[in-house]
């Protein structure tokens, strides 16, 4: 039927006609494309189509625009990790996997392209939630959970607190803890106006990611999520070239003085609180008091 419209107006009954359908279902079907403005209805015209078209062809734009700009990015980082590399973007309340580049380490994928997972069961999905309050984001937690009874158990705190944490280390991590063993490593992407617009993320089997080389893994994730940022116009901070934890040098959320500067310039485009991005130095909070060792020479692989 958007078909049939895409050239100017088109009355009931030429279009019952030109679709080979009978005169009251064309008419339900319209009816249902008008309230979902797919369709507007012009007088003494006839169907044509609705403002609701526009923002989903602009929608479809920028993520061929993304996609087109974090492909030479991702491919880099794929063949560095010999991992699979993946990027994400937030449809509604839910993660949607945009693209994805395998690794010389094929890995079976749990998501394809096209499909969704929930925000808050996934690394990628806890990066495009960082800039969400704690009030968001126990919404989104038990949005995700289906109800409101994970809060009594202390499992919505538990997410709050590693929100908080991932917004200090500057990166997202999901441990391989559940059955297919897949962990996974996430930073932001941010757009011109200093809003995360993505996420690119790394995903190994878990002997392949463990905690030794999860924090040279996520120095090269933030390292590409900056590169993105910028080429998507969000301007890179100077960042402290001090600390253990290989993740300084992400230009999305550096250390110290760069970090304040960072805050700054995206309090300069948004009227947000910005992101907390004190990164803790040589220790990962999600790994259980695990330090890290401060060798510059370790390969990723």
């Amino acid at each position: 039927m958007l078909e049939m419209v895409a050239t100017g107006p088109v009355g009931l009954p030429a279009l019952a006609n030109r679709l080979g359908l009978a005169r009251s279902t064309a008419h339900r079907l319209a009816t249902a494309l008008l309230e979902r403005r797919y369709l507007t209805l012009m007088p003494r015209e006839g169907y044509g189509l609705g403002p609701k078209l526009l923002e989903l062809g602009f929608c479809a734009r920028q993520q061929t625009f993304l996609v087109r700009i974090a492909r030479p990015h991702m491919e880099a980082l794929a063949a560095e990790t010999q991992d699979t590399v993946h990027l994400t973007i937030q449809d509604g309340e839910t993660a949607l996997l945009l693209e994805r580049i395998e690794g010389r380490r094929l890995l079976l994928p749990t998501l394809r392209i096209g499909e969704r997972a929930a925000l808050t069961r996934c690394a990628a999905g806890c990066s495009l939630l960082l800039d969400g309050s704690e009030r968001a984001w126990r919404e989104a937690f038990a949005q995700d959970s289906g109800s409101a009874s994970s809060a009594a158990d202390g499992s919505v705190d538990a997410f709050v607190e590693r929100q908080l944490q991932f917004g200090r280390s500057g990166y997202t991590y999901q441990p391989g803890e559940t059955d297919d063993r897949i962990s996974t490593v996430a930073a932001p992407v941010r757009g011109g106006d200093g809003a995360i617009v993505a996420a690119i993320g790394v995903s190994a089997a878990s002997q392949y990611l463990d905690a030794t080389r999860i924090p040279q893994v996520a120095r090269a994730v933030c390292r590409v999520a900056a590169a993105i940022s910028g080429e998507l116009g969000f301007p890179p901070a100077k960042n402290d070239s001090s600390g253990g934890d290989g993740v300084q040098d992400s230009g999305v959320f550096p250390r110290g003085d760069a970090c304040m500067r960072n805050n700054e310039a995206i309090s300069a485009y948004r009227t947000q609180k910005p992101l907390e991005a004190e990164a803790s130095r040589g220790h990962d909070p999600f790994l259980n008091g695990a330090r890290h060792a401060k060798k510059t020479d370790l390969g990723l692989t």
